[in-house]
C-alpha cells in the first residue's frame, strides 16, 4: 500500500470521525434542550391545574378555629398532576411568603436552598393563610431525581467509542500494509530462489557438457576440476534446499531438535574448510580464535553447522573486495559464545531491527546487490531460539558486522 494512499485514507477517516463527534455533540445538546423544554411545559401545565384547584380553597377546621391550609393535600395534588402530565418525579414542595422572605412550609427543609433558586415558582392566594403578600408554590427537582448521564457524558462515550474504532482502523491498516509487504517479500523470495537454484543447475549442466567432450575427458586434471565443480554446486544447491525446508519446519510449534554433545571448534574448522576455495577465489582470509576450552556443548550438530555456515556466508557475500572473516569461541560457566565478524559493508541502524525477519533482505537503494533468499538470518534466529540462546549484532555501515551467539552449555 503506497504511502500517499494511506495518508488519504487516514485523513478521510479522521475528518469523518471529527465530523461524527461534532454531529453527535450537537444532536445530543439539541435532544437535551428539547427534553428540558418539554419537561418545563409539562411542569407548568400540571401546576396550572394545581393552582386552579387550590385558589380559594381551604380545609375546614373543627368549627371553633379559622380554616387552615392542608399542606399534605398540596403535596399529593402536585404529584398527581405531574403524573397526569407524564412526569413521574416527586419534587420538593415549598410554600413561600414573599413579604416575610421565609417558607411557610417545606416538604424537605434540607432542600430550602434549592427551592430559593428554583425557577419553578407559581403565585396563588389560598384561603386559610393570613398574609398580605403574595404566596408562591415552589417546586425543586434535585439532580438525584434525574439520570446521572448528561450531555457531556454522552459526548465522552462517543469519543471513547470512536477512539476504539480508530484503534481498530489503524490496526487493520497496519495488518493490510504488513500483509502487502509480506506478499512482496514472498514474490521476491520466489524470484531469488529461482535464480539461486538456476545458477548451480546451469553450472552443473555446463560441466557435464564439458566432460562429454572427448578432449576434456582425456585430460585427468580437467576432468577432476569439472567433477569438483559439479560436487561443489551440488552441495551448494543441497544446502539451499535444506535451509528452506528446515526454516519451514522450524516455523511449527512442535519442532524438536536432535541434541547431543558436540565439539563446536571442530564444527567451525569444518565450516572454515568448506569456504577455503571461495575465499581463495576472492583473495580473502579467515582468522580463527577458538579459545573455548573445553569446546563441547549440548546442541543439534546439523543446525549448529548450518548456523555458522549462514553467518560466514553472509559475511563473505556482503564484503566488498577481499573478505576477511574472524570466527571466535569462548565460554563461561553457563554459556558458550560464538562470534562471527566481517569487515564488509555493515548494516544500517534502520535495517538491524528487521534482519532476523523472514524474507527480509538488506538492500542498497532499490537494488539488491547480493543474491539470496532472505531466510538465512531468520533461520539462524530460529536455531538460536530452539537452543534457548540469544543472538546479538554490532554493526556500523562501512565497518562491518559482528554476530554473537550465546548458547546454554
Amino acid at each position: 500500500m503506497k504511502r500517499w494512499f494511506r495518508v488519504i485514507i487516514i485523513s478521510v477517516f479522521a475528518l469523518a470521525a471529527v465530523s461524527l463527534v461534532i454531529i453527535q455533540f450537537v444532536q445530543t445538546r439539541r435532544t437535551f434542550s428539547i427534553s428540558d423544554n418539554m419537561f418545563n411545559v409539562s411542569v407548568n401545565s400540571a401546576m396550572d391545574e394545581v393552582i386552579r384547584q387550590l385558589n380559594g380553597e381551604a380545609v375546614p377546621s373543627d368549627g371553633h378555629s379559622p380554616a387552615v391550609f392542608n399542606f399534605l393535600e398540596l403535596d399529593s395534588l402536585i404529584v398527581e398532576e405531574l403524573l397526569l402530565s407524564g412526569i413521574d418525579l416527586h419534587p420538593v414542595v415549598g410554600l413561600y411568603d414573599g413579604s416575610q422572605g421565609s417558607f411557610l412550609y417545606s416538604s424537605d427543609p434540607r432542600h430550602e436552598s434549592l427551592l430559593e433558586e428554583s425557577p419553578y415558582r407559581y403565585s396563588f392566594r389560598p384561603a386559610g393563610i393570613a398574609s398580605s403578600s403574595q404566596i408562591f408554590i415552589i417546586l425543586g427537582f434535585p439532580r438525584s431525581l434525574f439520570p446521572s448521564i448528561d450531555s457531556s457524558m454522552y459526548l465522552y462515550m462517543s469519543i471513547f467509542l470512536l477512539a476504539i474504532i480508530a484503534v481498530m482502523f489503524i490496526i487493520s491498516l497496519r495488518t493490510i500494509a504488513n500483509q502487502h509487504k509480506l506478499d512482496q517479500m514472498k514474490s521476491e523470495f520466489i524470484n531469488n530462489m529461482t535464480h539461486e537454484i538456476k545458477t548451480p543447475i546451469s553450472t552443473i549442466s555446463l560441466a557435464c557438457e564439458m566432460l562429454q567432450d572427448d578432449t576434456v575427458a582425456q585430460e585427468q586434471a580437467s576432468r577432476t576440476n569439472f567433477v569438483a565443480i559439479i560436487a561443489d554446486e551440488n552441495a551448494r544447491m543441497r544446502l539451499l534446499v535444506e535451509t528452506i525446508l528446515q526454516s519451514a519446519k522450524m516455523s511449527g510449534s512442535n519442532y524438536r531438535l536432535n541434541t547431543s554433545e558436540v565439539d563446536a571448534n571442530r564444527i567451525i574448522n569444518h565450516v572454515a574448510q568448506s569456504f577455503r576455495l571461495t575465499l581463495d577465489g576472492r583473495g580473502g582470509t579467515m582468522e580463527l580464535h577458538l579459545d573455548a576450552n573445553p569446546p563441547t556443548l549440548y546442541a543439534d550438530e546439523l543446525h549448529l553447522t548450518n548456523l555458522i555456515y549462514n553467518l560466514v556466508d553472509n559475511g563473505i557475500k556482503y564484503s566488498n573486495g577481499s573478505p576477511h572473516i574472524t570466527i571466535g569461541t569462548s565460554r563461561d560457566e553457563s554459556h558458550f559464545y560464538i562470534r562471527v565478524q566481517d569487515h564488509g559493508i555493515g548494516i544500517a541502524k534502520a535495517d538491524q531491527k528487521h534482519i532476523f525477519e523472514k524474507f527480509y533482505r538488506v538492500s542498497t537503494g532499490n537494488v539488491h546487490n547480493v543474491k539470496g533468499f532472505g531466510i538465512g538470518l531468520n533461520y539462524v534466529a530460529q536455531v538460536v531460539r530452539l537452543h534457548h540462546g540469544s543472538i546479538s549484532l554490532e554493526s556500523e555501515v562501512g565497518e562491518g558486522s559482528t554476530f554473537t551467539v550465546s548458547l546454554p552449555i
